[in-house]
């Protein structure tokens, strides 16, 4: 390993300094962005200081190659270099690396934390959290904010300010739970359109997602531009995923006499309010369900699966990048034809 400080003439005649470096069987330059020309009155103090950046570089390389992490980035505060990695984040899943570092910070009880700190048994800590009821989480959420979690130790490690990765032999299982609980079966979805409920655009909204899989910020946002000759057209809140399908004829009967283009078509209670009416309506229908209003997707996913459809059009009508999400419906629906075929009744045969 080395690293030599060298510099390059320029056409106008000033030298740029730049550091040589020799590691692993490989050589990389890191331009430093200084320069001098003849008769710099500053020559002395900028050698200077690209040798202290030469000298200071070569001990950051040689203590990554020991297994150590120089001092003076020992103290980096981890949960800033999250924050930072969020402001330049370009994926779609932004929403998901945000509230991952949210729950962190829940776990750990701080809002900073040095990176000599992130040890495993705080990754650990941090795993467990995920999975306990105190998080609030469920189904594959735990599982989503773990793996983006990990996404920003790696890149933390290929920067060089982590050297052995804290969460290496801890694991989030995807979970395989069924959606039984959180779908409305067909004849549920008749029963509660036939019961009244204490908000009538609540119950509206709802069923409307049953019909279309929109959640409830699509629907709060959700204006009479997105409804073009029976199509609804929008761009998911969550991926950002454009989706375009044909609305059926109970979703148009939902929607009620059109309005001007920006005039949205739902008016909702806070999310607080929608939720305990639901449950109040849900209850009231004689369903043993934990209804929330999400479960309006879940039962159109699995409404198109027992109606015929495909897997990549379910995906597609919910907007989804792949199938991957969207085999949890078809588990759910492979679960129900067992079910119903082991309800068949039994007769007794004619051993004659």
């Amino acid at each position: 390993m080395s690293v030599k400080l060298r510099a390059k003439k320029l056409s106008d005649g000033r030298r740029s300094y730049y550091l040589d470096i020799f590691q692993d069987g490989k050589r990389n330059y890191e331009f430093l962005k200084i320069y001098s020309k003849q008769g710099d009155p500053d020559f002395k103090e900028k050698k200077l200081l690209v040798e202290k950046i030469r000298a200071k570089r070569e001990l950051e390389i040689g203590s990554y190659e020991y297994g150590f992490i120089p001092r003076h980035r020992k103290n980096i505060d981890f949960i800033k270099f999250y924050e930072d990695f969020l402001a330049v984040y370009p994926g779609k899943d932004i929403r998901l690396v945000k509230y991952a570092l949210e729950k962190f910070k829940i776990a750990i009880g701080k809002n900073n934390l040095p990176i000599k700190s992130l040890t495993s048994d705080v990754c650990e800590q941090y795993a467990n959290f995920l999975k306990s009821p105190e998080s609030g989480l469920r189904g594959e959420t735990p599982y989503n904010y773990w793996t983006k979690f990990r996404k920003v130790i790696r890149k933390a490690i290929k920067e060089g300010i982590i050297i052995k990765n804290p969460t290496e032999d801890i694991i989030v299982r995807r979970t395989t739970k069924q959606l039984k609980k959180n779908v409305l079966t067909t004849e549920e979805l008749q029963l509660i359109a036939q019961t009244p409920c204490g908000n009538q655009e609540v119950k509206r909204a709802f069923l409307f997602a049953c019909f279309t899989g929109l959640g409830a910020a699509e629907i709060r946002n959700l204006t009479w531009s997105k409804i073009l000759n029976n199509k609804l057209k929008i761009y998911r809140e969550k991926t950002g995923e454009q989706v375009i399908n044909d609305l059926h004829p109970v979703a148009i009967q939902l929607l009620g006499r059109q309005g001007i283009p920006n005039e949205k078509i739902f008016s909702l209670p806070t999310d607080t309010a929608v939720g305990k009416i639901l449950k109040t309506w849900v209850k009231l229908a004689g369903i043993q369900k934990n209804i929330s209003f999400y479960c309006g997707r879940h039962t159109f996913a699995t409404q198109l699966l027992l109606n015929g459809a495909n897997l990549k059009t379910v995906a597609d009508c919910l907007g989804h990048t792949s199938t991957t999400h969207t085999v949890k419906y078809l588990n759910y629906v492979d679960a129900l034809k067992t079910e119903a075929i082991g309800a068949l009744p039994g007769i007794v045969l004619d051993e004659t």
